[in-house]
């Protein structure tokens, strides 16, 4: 099925699947920070700056093993995942991959494990619930704020998909030869560029 051919590429090469995900996070700065209007002052670049580091240092926090996540830490991740339907340029994918929590869902999809699905779908109503409706207000009338805010944490964010890291989340130092992924990371920023060409061409008809 996808499912465990996706988990198969992921388990095979990990480093690649990263760096494509890495590209993709990347290019997609480009959303946030065209919506943000351009014109940044200094409180701006404070608050991007704080973001980043915020989600760096999120992400840089040791992770429990991937295998068994505890109920808390599911229901959190599926609010997070869940608010990414109202972010533009964020995919819920990205958001659990960052969070350390892709894998063990997509296990629970393939082993049908409903116990952990039952609980990410509580998780994702209380996220809908709690913050959607406060994302869409903040999208409405602090857009240039939120996108700023929103930028930084898709920066900080992109330490958890360094290449080369521990099983508990340690960054390592690439490996001798990596032209493969800075290939993969290309790959993945181009299709994220080619796509929002796309549509700004059919946007433009």
């Amino acid at each position: 099925c996808l499912v465990g051919s996706e988990m198969c590429i992921r388990d095979r090469y990990p480093t690649l699947t990263k760096a494509v995900f890495a590209g993709l996070i990347a290019a997609s700065l480009f959303v946030p920070i065209t919506l943000s209007g351009m014109r940044w002052k200094l409180v701006h670049y404070l608050v991007l700056l704080v973001s980043a580091l915020a989600a760096f240092a999120f992400t840089s926090i040791p992770r429990a093993a991937d295998a068994d996540p505890s109920f808390i830490v599911i229901v959190i991740s599926a609010a997070f995942a869940v608010c990414a339907l109202v972010l533009p340029g964020i995919s819920g994918s990205y958001l659990l991959l960052a969070l350390g929590m892709y894998a063990p869902t997509i296990g629970a999809v393939n082993d049908r494990d409903f116990g952990y699905l039952g609980t990410f779908v509580l998780g994702a109503i209380l996220g809908l619930a709690s913050f959607v409706s406060l994302l869409q207000w903040l999208l409405t009338n602090k857009i240039k704020m939120t996108m700023v805010v929103m930028t930084g944490l898709m920066i900080g964010s992109l330490r958890a998909l360094w290449p080369w890291q521990s099983e508990t989340g340690a960054i390592l130092m690439p490996e001798a030869s990596f032209g493969l992924e800075l290939l993969m990371f290309g790959v993945g920023s181009a299709i994220v560029l080619g796509l929002i060409v796309i549509e700004r061409r059919m946007g433009h008809k």
